[in-house]
Parts: structure tokens; sequence; C-alpha cells
């Protein structure tokens, strides 16, 4: 996902708002935008970085995955040639100079930095190094905004506005489990009268395979953002396993330092920036430790309010939610059964050659001791 840090000196009220107003724009087509006035609310709690703003500022400014839209004012470009009067626009004195760097760095060849104005400018005012770069009008040409941070990928705003009325058809190549395809359609409309679906069961009944194609099925709905994370995965949950969450999110990965809970309550506030439709599904949450707590403490009460928020969990153990806030947006609790034989033979007529029978069904489920990882490869579809 594409991240742009917006670089702009604090020139007045009305001036720090349409600054927002862009960021908020391009954030809604799928562009993961680095502003203070974002990043105050959603990662510092309106306290500010530890760090403070002017490291902050620099760090921000000199990510080379961040593209740049320096946002044209007189005062930002004052900062930029180092005229602004003494103890005035610091933070964009900071970035500006950082900005210079890369630009200097680069050869003044710079595929990464261009220059947005909300009013007419008058090219002979621009710093002389910098009169050589596209400038973007920020209401004209927001489209070719997007294209060019997109990399040529034109906005489309392809983010669905609400939830469907009825679902999709449902693409299940499971054996059985239909009680959990019924519920799961059920979430994934907008009269649904629940948000969170938790499914249950013991060591090999299917709950990866189900989430998978649950995942699967979500990513089937244009436009819908989603994301799957088995806490069952890699250790570092906090790396990679958080990229694989957020890939399908239209959020950026949040930084290592603020600890599972914190990337998860981060990617939950990107989220609900945008307010549009979300399915998160977690497998083996049983294993999730203290993403429990956040669970309870954090997701449910989101629940309560985040009409757009649909959610799965699914462990051989399933947080109960009684008597706390946004339990009754809790669906009950779907028990996963192991297949029979005889759904087997069933999921096996729909991908192999005529020949096979149930008693030769009958005698691999008792060979595999009805593992479904075993059986689903065994009568799945051929690799």
């Amino acid at each position: 996902m594409v991240t742009a840090f917006l670089s702009y000196r604090h020139e007045t009220d009305a001036h720090r708002d349409s600054v927002r107003d862009l960021g908020w724009l391009l954030e809604k087509e799928g562009v993961h935008v680095v502003l203070d006035q974002f990043a105050q609310n959603r990662e510092f709690n309106g306290g500010g970085p530890d760090e403070g703003w002017p490291r902050w500022s620099k760090e921000q400014a000199a990510n080379s995955g961040h593209k740049v839209l320096i946002i044209a004012s007189p005062g930002w470009f004052r900062c930029y040639r180092g005229t602004e009067l003494a103890g005035a626009g610091l933070g964009a004195a900071a970035e500006a100079g950082v900005i210079e760097q890369r630009l200097y760095n680069q050869r003044g060849v710079a595929s990464d930095i261009r220059i947005v104005c909300f009013d007419k400018v008058d090219p002979a005012t621009l710093p002389l190094d910098l009169q050589r770069y596209h400038r973007f009008d920020a209401v004209d040409d927001a489209a070719a905004i997007v294209n060019w941070l997109k990399g040529g990928i034109a906005a489309t705003s392809a983010i669905v506005s609400g939830w469907p009325d009825e679902a999709p058809h449902l693409a299940w190549p499971m054996a059985d489990h239909t009680e959990a395809r019924s519920a799961f359609a059920g979430l994934i409309t907008r009269g649904s009268k629940f948000r969170l679906l938790p499914v249950q069961g013991s060591s090999e009944t299917g709950k990866s395979l189900l989430t998978r194609q649950i995942l699967g099925n979500a990513l089937r709905m244009p436009g819908l953002a989603c994301g799957r994370m088995d806490f069952k995965g890699p250790a570092d949950l906090a790396g990679q396993a958080i990229n694989t969450f957020v890939q399908h999110l239209g959020v950026a990965a949040p930084p290592a330092s603020l600890g599972l809970t914190g990337q998860l309550s981060k990617i939950m506030t990107d989220l609900a920036g945008r307010a549009q439709p979300a399915l998160l599904v977690f497998d083996t949450f049983d294993l999730a430790g203290e993403a429990e707590r956040w669970a309870r403490e954090s997701l449910l009460p989101w629940l309560m309010r985040a009409e757009w928020l649909r959610v799965v969990i699914a462990g051989q153990a399933v947080p109960r939610f009684h008597g706390e806030a946004g339990a009754d947006c809790c669906a009950p609790t779907i028990q996963l059964q192991p297949p029979a034989p005889e759904d087997w033979f069933a999921y096996g007529q729909e991908h192999r050659k005529p020949g096979l029978t149930l008693e030769l069904v009958r005698q691999v489920h008792t060979l595999c001791q009805g593992k479904s990882s075993l059986l689903a490869q065994m009568f799945g579809p051929a690799a």
C-alpha cells in the first residue's frame, strides 16, 4: 500500500484544515497518509510522540518508503530557504531540510516528491531548485494526485459504501460446516443482528480451512477491506503476521514498537477513520495471549458503534463475552464437529473422478483418524 507524507507549514487554521481534508480524500482512495494531525489522535492519543515532534517530523520526511507531497505556501518555502523568522515554523523547517537533502542525494531527479497547491502559485516565488517539479492543484487535480501516488493505478473509489442487503454467492469447498456458512452469510449483510461470529472446535475440525475460506469469500466482494490473522503463525506477530493481516485492509502496518495490542488498536483506529465495511478474521484465538484482553476491552466496545465492522474469531476455545460492553453484538458460538465419512464422500464427489465409493472414504477416514487436514488434501481439488 502506498504511503504519502504531507509536509506543510501551519499558516492558518483554515490552511491546516485544508491539509487535513486532503489527507482524508487520499485515504478514501486507499492511500495511507502520514500527517501530524492524524498521528496525534491515532498513535499518540493527543500527547504527541515520545521522541518529540522535531525528530518525528524529520523521520517521516527521511523515510524512503513515503512519497512526499509538499503543500505549497509562502511559509513553507521560507522554511526551505532558511529565511523564516527565528523560532517560527520549526517543524516545517526540520522537514524541509531533510527533503532538500533527499533531492540533493537523488541529483535532483525525484520520483517520489511533488508539490500540491491550494492557491495559484507564481512559479517565480518558489525556491529555484523546486521550480522544476510538477505542481498539482489540490482540488482540480485530486484524481491525478492519487494516480501519481499509486504509480499509475487510477483512483477508482472502489471501497464499498455499505454491507449488501443479501449475501453474495459463497464459494464453500468444504465438507459440511453448513451452520458456519449460514452464520457467516448473515454476518456480512446489512441487516445482521450480530457483528462478531465466534467459531469453536477441537483440533482437526477444519477451523483453519474455514477461516481461509471466509477470507477467500471476502476477497471476492469488491472493495471490502478484509484481513486474517492466525495466532499459531510466526512467532514474530509484530512483524510478518501483521504485514499479512493488513495486506487487504487498506491501512499501513503499524510499527512493531507499539506491541501486538498497540498495533491492533492502531489498525482499528485507521479503519475507523475511513468507516467503510471491513471484515477481520482471527484464527487459533486460544493462542492469542494478550490479544484476548484487547478483544474484551477494546474490540467489543468498537463493535457497539462500528456498523461498518464484522469480526470472526475461531479457536479451540473462544472468549465468552457475558455482561461486557458490546457482548450483545456477538452471535451464538458455532460449535464445529468433525465431518462424518458421508460428508467427505459428498465433498470428494465434487472434486474427484467417478469411482470414489463411500466404503473407500470410510476406510480412509478410519486410517486418518478423521483428521480434516489430511482428508481435505485427499478428497479436495487436485493440485
